[in-house]
């Protein structure tokens, strides 16, 4: 469709490029609208939608509590990126289902008691050599999506326990001289998924906690921008989109599950859309605390630069914090796998990133980051 990967020269400024992205709208902070809804019905809610030092970052997942004299909850999260459809809907379809099953893992779910909901909202797939010309090419890409999906779910084992389909999502905009143009969603489907925590008094949230906590990255970082957040903020789409790898992720999930449920695990956070860079400014702002990270410890396949270690969006990976004292326990249970200690939890409010070679790529303060990521939105509160 013609596609390509663009040919960008590294960036010098990663300070204001950060808080650019922080900025974007599928980035920036929602709290307005998360705030319009109920969440505390019959105060049963453990994790809420909104966690964190100051309660305006949004969690990985929620938990609920529906017998309250019982410490058992349920898990629930929702993961949705469109974007990666622009390239392929395959990988868009199981980049999705990745991060909805991270979710879940992030705030103590069981992984071995999951459920799914598939909810596919896809222009029309009808050819018309005229008014939708590229009919087949989307029918192909629903059939990719499908195959994602039942490729996915039987990896990771999860049932899907319903689903909803809307299969006609085009219209046509009005434009100044009484022509009309026509609309097409992108390819698009949205997972939602469910589990069990056993002890709601193990649950985990995304924020770091106590100064001198270690700061760690699971997982591997690749070299792949295509259809980030990253590539869209310079006019791009690529073509190295993020890929999954649910035998190698579910080795990963699995230790950081026994992790969390031996309490070793002091908060973790996906690495979600706009990639490591944004996500450790997520963790340091929900901790109102500054991080020390050298983002060239991380575990990497053909990602070397900077731009590739900070907005990457590979799937598969989580930002840890644990408390010194639990290193020896917690890093026995990540032998031979993906994973770095990183950095470390500050007192203070700076947040800094050092590159490879030691090079300083951002310094600024916590609150700097808060306030380009509330300022799209933040005064319609």
């Amino acid at each position: 469709r013609g596609l390509f990967e663009p040919v960008l020269k590294e960036p010098h400024d990663y300070t204001k490029l950060l808080l650019d992205l922080l900025s974007r709208p599928n980035i920036c902070s929602k709290e307005w609208i998360t705030r319009q809804y109920d969440h505390e019905v019959q105060g049963g809610s453990v994790i809420k939608p909104l966690v964190g030092a100051n309660r305006d970052m949004n969690s990985d997942a929620v938990v609920i509590r529906p017998v309250l004299d019982s410490r058992k909850g349920l898990v629930f999260s929702q993961a949705l990126i469109p974007q990666y459809s622009s390239i392929d809907a395959y990988h868009m379809t199981s980049c999705t289902i990745d991060e909805a099953l991270r979710r879940l893992l992030c705030v103590g779910g069981d992984l071995e008691h999951v459920g799914g909901v598939d909810n596919f909202c896809w222009p029309s797939i009808q050819y018309h050599p005229v008014s939708n010309p590229d009919g087949q090419f989307k029918a192909a890409q629903l059939v990719r999506s499908c195959r994602a999906l039942s490729e996915m779910c039987l990896a990771y084992k999860i049932p899907l326990l319903s689903g909803k389909d809307s299969m006609y999502v085009d219209g046509h905009l009005p434009g100044r001289y009484g022509e009309t143009h026509k609309v097409s969603a992108l390819e698009t489907l949205q997972f939602s998924s469910v589990s069990v925590i056993n002890d709601i008094h193990k649950c985990v949230t995304m924020d770091s906690k106590i100064p001198g906590d270690l700061v760690y990255v699971l997982g591997t970082t690749r070299n792949e921008l295509g259809a980030s957040e990253y590539y869209e903020h310079f006019g791009y789409i690529g073509l190295s989109v993020p890929k999954v790898f649910p035998d190698q992720f579910m080795k990963i999930y699995k230790a950081l599950g026994d992790a969390i449920d031996k309490g070793l695990v002091a908060s973790a956070h996906g690495i979600y859309r706009g990639g490591l860079g944004v996500h450790l400014a997520m963790v340091a702002m929900g901790g109102d605390l500054g991080v020390k990270v050298d983002i060239g410890l991380v575990p990497t396949e053909g990602a070397d630069r900077g731009d590739v270690l900070l907005f990457s969006e590979s799937s598969g990976r989580i930002i840890v914090s644990i408390a010194p004292e639990n290193k020896k326990d917690f890093e026995n249970l990540f032998f031979g796998l993906p994973f770095a200690c990183v950095g470390t939890v500050l007192e203070s409010k700076d947040f800094i990133l050092d590159g490879p070679q030691g090079r300083n790529l951002v310094s600024v303060s916590v609150d700097d980051l808060r306030t380009a990521w509330k300022k799209p939105l933040g005064d319609l509160i």
